[in-house]
């Protein structure tokens, strides 16, 4: 009798452990798609076939990217390979890449080759990050990143290159004007205070007496005249090239993006 009671109580057990997992299981899935909805294309991918970080260093870089992607809604795809080098059409591959239906709206692209005597990088913004990262804001991260990519020091480049992107990314283009610069200011601030004390100079300093005009008298000097000679007067005006709708718009097809100038190292 007894035995048949515990038989019973172990298939109610076994059903009540099942029903509670098949409502988890399905709490689950609904949970799934009501993010997959909104987020199924926000994400952070890194590709490193050229094997250019450990695990390690890929899960810091990925923790990075992510929290790109909350703080400014913009994912972050970076693509190493050692086959597709500067000489090939590297370009091609990432527009392909950057134009994929299934590729975020607000992308940051960091391609970059390992490829021997081929080794270039370069970095592409669609949606929000073409707006912010600017042609002349890639070439900067960049150019921080050339010292230890040239090192081989790759994780520090990458770091180099999330923190920028992350900078960036929060703060408007305009304010990279060269009045918001440090050294600029530093001179307009040089500039404010020399004329504030050129005042109190020029009254303390004496007179000054050697001039021609002192030793000469005009009215009965042979002087008929004065003329003023200026040599090398002729200017020549060259129309600058447009290079911004190269820049800032892409390749012949697809969405336009920004991208900075392929970086070799």
């Amino acid at each position: 009798m007894i035995k048949k009671h515990a038989a019973i109580f172990t298939a109610i057990s076994s059903k009540a452990k099942k029903t509670v997992c098949v409502s988890c299981l399905f709490f689950f899935i609904v949970l799934s798609f009501l993010f997959t909805g909104n987020f199924a294309y926000a994400k952070t991918v890194i590709s490193d076939s050229a094997h250019m970080l450990t695990t390690e260093e890929t899960e810091l870089i990925h923790k990075n990217c992510d929290s790109i992607l909350e703080r400014h809604n913009t994912s972050v795809y970076i693509l190493t390979s050692d086959k597709i080098g500067i000489n090939d059409n590297y370009d091609g591959y990432m527009e392909q890449v950057g134009n994929d239906s299934k590729a975020p709206e607000n992308l940051v692209l960091l391609f970059i080759s390992t490829k021997k005597d081929a080794r270039v990088y370069q970095i592409y913004g669609y949606g929000t990050a073409k707006t912010q990262l600017t042609h002349k804001r890639c070439n900067k991260v960049m150019d921080h990143m050339q010292r230890n990519m040239k090192n081989g020091n790759y994780y520090e480049a990458l770091n180099i290159f999330c923190n920028e992107v992350d900078t960036y990314m929060g703060r408007n283009p305009k304010l990279d004007s060269l009045f918001f610069q440090s050294l600029p200011q530093l001179i307009f601030s040089l500039l404010i205070s020399f004329l504030i004390i050129l005042p109190s100079v020029r009254k303390t300093a004496g007179k000054n007496t050697v001039a021609v005009r002192n030793y000469i008298d005009e009215s009965h000097s042979q002087l008929l005249g004065r003329i003023d000679h200026f040599r090398y007067m002729n200017v020549h005006r060259v129309k600058k090239a447009d290079t911004s709708s190269r820049h800032n718009n892409g390749g012949s097809g697809g969405r336009s993006h920004s991208s900075g100038t392929p970086h070799s190292f």
